[in-house]
């Protein structure tokens, strides 16, 4: 019976992704005239992730916590142990525009609509490519948009969390907004690292406190990651 679940799921997804590219370019010329930064196609893609984490019959979401009111901005910083921590991030109440791995923008279909919703590319390990996302960041971030960095960098294999990178950090002490630690649970036992096969998996998705930056230098970079990853390390942890 697992195997039939597991099945529909993958079928289910399927399906979605089908729709991910079509629907964000439609959205995306019917919305280019007045949406310059291309708030619906990616409200899109956070509601067709929504929709596929939370219909899957082998997976239970919770989210707990909140998020601020617009229009106040902020970072939000996730851990990182699965390809499903991008469909439980999906269930964050808000629209944010994300950072992910050049590569993952090159996939046929679900790289293109990422590139349609205004997400960002970057090549890992490049620093003037690093530089130049978080610059594009930062004009979200001006823009009265909030924005989702995974810190790590990549996901774990091992489920323990990795070091940080500054990147984050060093974004919301320059705009002056507050990092948000979202800790992600179960999503490794949901899909682990390097395997295809899904499995049953309660995920929990933890907004933490704020930490308000204003008053910060780039000399806080370190501390500020410090604190940001133990409080995730302890949430985690925590279940």
């Amino acid at each position: 019976m697992s195997v039939l679940i597991a099945f529909v799921s993958y079928g289910l997804a399927a399906l979605v992704l089908f729709l991910t590219f079509p629907a964000a370019l439609v959205l995306r010329l019917l919305t280019f005239p007045f949406d310059r930064h291309r708030m619906l196609v990616s409200a899109s893609l956070v509601w067709l992730g929504r929709f596929v984490i939370r219909t899957s019959p082998l997976w239970h979401v919770t989210v707990e916590g909140s998020l601020p009111a617009p229009p106040r901005t902020y970072v939000v910083v996730p851990n990182h142990q699965s390809l499903v921590d991008a469909l439980a991030v999906a269930c964050l109440p808000a629209n944010l525009k994300w950072i992910g791995k050049r590569s993952a923008f090159q996939l046929p279909w679900l790289g293109w609509a990422f590139r349609l919703a205004g997400y960002v590319p970057v090549l890992r390990g490049e620093r003037a490519d690093g530089r130049r996302a978080l610059a594009t960041l930062r004009r979200y971030l001006a823009s009265g948009i909030p924005v989702g960095l995974f810190a790590e960098g990549t996901r774990s294999r091992d489920g323990q969390l990795k070091d940080f990178k500054a990147g984050p950090f060093k974004l919301a002490i320059e705009a002056g907004v507050p990092v948000i630690p979202v800790a992600i649970s179960g999503a490794g036992t949901a899909m682990p690292a390097d395997q295809a096969w899904i499995r049953p998996s309660r995920i929990t998705v933890r907004i933490l406190e704020p930490i308000e930056t204003r008053g910060m230098s780039l000399e806080n970079v370190e501390p500020l990651r410090a604190t940001v990853r133990q409080r995730l390390l302890d949430a985690v942890e925590s279940g």
